[in-house]
């Protein structure tokens, strides 16, 4: 089994969710596209129509989302299609036949994607969000290779890929997604749905090392006693939603036939909340599942994953301040010893202020440099508990002529904190796109995370140019 393991995964930029919806449902619109009644109950919706998004997911529920939309339907209709299933707001997003779509429709501002770009590696990308979830690893796999084509047929059927991602979610849950499209039953493919179902749970298998595992996508075989694979499938600890639910419903125009699917592996570390179809332009429907996991949260040590979070205004508190509390976490988890660089436009954020004072409290050597013209009381009260003595490992001070032509030159950020050890990562950097004020969290703002010593140690030496003092 051939598989590839890369480091470059393609992030949408690094904008609010909402944002990205409504750019693509614009697109949408602006083609005149027409809104039409939920897809689930199938009436009257005509080519290019954009069904009804599903209620948002409450939190704590994993939504995930299989979407075959028909390599060739036209652009609007497959513009259509995106749209629908990105207004859902899952978390996950399996596409199959969309090799040549490009990734702005499929994962727009606030989704990050990954695929082998090809003709098939790139068919069944995987999508998810970025406010919630920050690829770890990620990789394709071939799931049948076997050339061949029958009379009229554009692509080889029995050559079949899958992309796969490693996550790990904000509340520190690791999982792993699989996106999948098996090779339908011709006399070219015969036998190739076993073995792309093994291929799939060894793959799976490996995954599970990492945590729990989610496979989903168009398998060609219809849900019924005789067609599906079931000692197959539960040899390697996959299990369907319809298998728990004890439901299922026809997946789009194949004669009634169930053949899109989610699968679980293994399913008791999941509660499934309910199972959705949404009629597409495509031959598909969307087929969207809502899970949680069975677990208490867990007790993992804290710790930092490079990559950008974003926050959602229009959100929960919780999603609104994503990108504050991401700085109140990284100088909460400082032990005492460890040492914290902060330089921002203003900080007025009250939890981050506590946070600060609490640091100090139980040990920890805080450094502040403000560039706010008048500080406030909460940088003037740090600023009287920490001194402004440079030299020393403790002081607040604000931003002199030095440290102003520094920030003219554009070379800062608007909040930077740096943390020596948070937790058990080390030489964490996280850049944020705005002050740390309350009011950032109403606004799309933008963090950005590392956790390696080369690229700490470049922004602590800058830190110190700001007052003068040479490392």
């Amino acid at each position: 089994m051939h598989q590839r393991r890369s480091r470059s995964v393609r992030r949408a930029p690094a904008r609010r969710l909402a944002a990205g919806l409504v750019l693509l449902t614009t697109a949408v619109v602006a083609a005149g596209l027409a809104v039409t009644s939920p897809a689930s109950a199938r009436e009257d919706l005509t080519s290019n129509a954009r069904a009804a998004a599903l209620p948002p997911p409450a939190p704590g529920v994993i939504r995930i989302t299989q979407a075959n939309l028909l390599s060739g339907q036209p652009a609007l209709d497959f513009q259509a299609d995106a749209a629908t299933v990105l207004s859902n707001q899952p978390d996950f997003i399996t596409y199959n036949e969309v090799p040549w779509r490009h990734d702005i429709f499929l994962a727009p501002p606030g989704y990050a994607l990954w695929r082998t770009p090809g003709e098939y590696t790139g068919a069944t990308p995987v999508a998810w969000r970025t406010d919630k979830w920050t690829a770890i690893n990620q990789g394709t796999t071939t799931v049948s290779y076997k050339e061949g084509k029958l009379p009229g047929q554009k692509v080889q059927w029995g050559i079949r890929y899958a992309n796969w991602v490693t996550l790990q979610g904000v509340d520190g849950h690791v999982i792993s997604v699989i996106s999948a499209h098996l090779a339908p039953e011709t006399e070219i493919t015969m036998g190739l749905q076993e073995v792309g179902v093994t291929n799939l749970g060894i793959l799976a298998n490996q995954l599970a090392a990492s945590g729990p595992v989610l496979m989903a996508g168009d398998m060609n075989f219809h849900y019924g006693p005789l067609q599906y694979p079931r000692e197959l499938l539960a040899s390697y600890g996959f299990t369907s939603t319809y298998d728990v639910t004890g439901t299922h419903f026809a997946t789009g125009d194949h004669r009634g036939a169930t053949i899109d699917y989610v699968f679980m592996k293994a399913a008791s570390q999941f509660t499934v909340l309910g199972q959705y179809n949404q009629e597409l332009n495509s031959d598909h429907d969307a087929v969207t599942a809502d899970l949680a996991f069975t677990d208490a949260p867990l007790e993992v040590p804290v710790s930092f994953t490079p990559g950008t979070f974003t926050n959602a205004p229009d959100g929960t508190r919780a999603a609104r301040r994503a990108m504050l509390d991401l700085m109140v976490k990284a100088v909460d988890n400082a032990p005492p010893g460890a040492a914290i660089h902060l330089t921002t436009a203003k900080l007025g954020d009250k939890p981050l202020y506590r946070a600060l004072r609490a640091a100090i409290d139980r040990k920890v050597h805080v450094q502040v440099v403000t560039r706010r013209n008048h500080p406030n009381q909460q940088e003037l009260n740090l600023m009287n508990v920490l001194g402004d003595k440079v030299w020393k490992k403790s002081w607040a001070v604000g931003c002199d002529d030095e440290c102003r032509a520094i920030e003219s030159r554009g070379n800062l950020p608007q909040t930077r904190l740096l943390v020596s050890q948070s937790g058990i990562s080390e030489a964490v950097r996280i850049d944020a796109d705005a002050p740390m004020v309350f009011s950032s969290g109403k606004a799309l703002t933008t963090a950005r995370v590392w956790t390696s010593q080369s690229t700490y140690d470049g922004a602590f030496k800058r830190f110190f140019m700001l007052v003068g003092r040479e490392i």
